[in-house]
């Protein structure tokens, strides 16, 4: 029998890339919303 070899990401790779994006994005979406609502009120 031929063997297969498939070229894919495991589920734990996929949800460790999501985990870390997930961070960086709590991480820095606070202080965009922030720096918009200060130019909102600046104008």
């Amino acid at each position: 029998m031929d063997k297969k070899k498939f070229n894919a990401f495991t589920l734990a790779e996929v949800l460790i890339t999501l985990g870390v994006i997930g961070v960086v994005a709590a991480l820095t979406i606070p202080q965009l919303v922030k720096n918009y609502k200060e130019k909102v009120l600046l104008q």
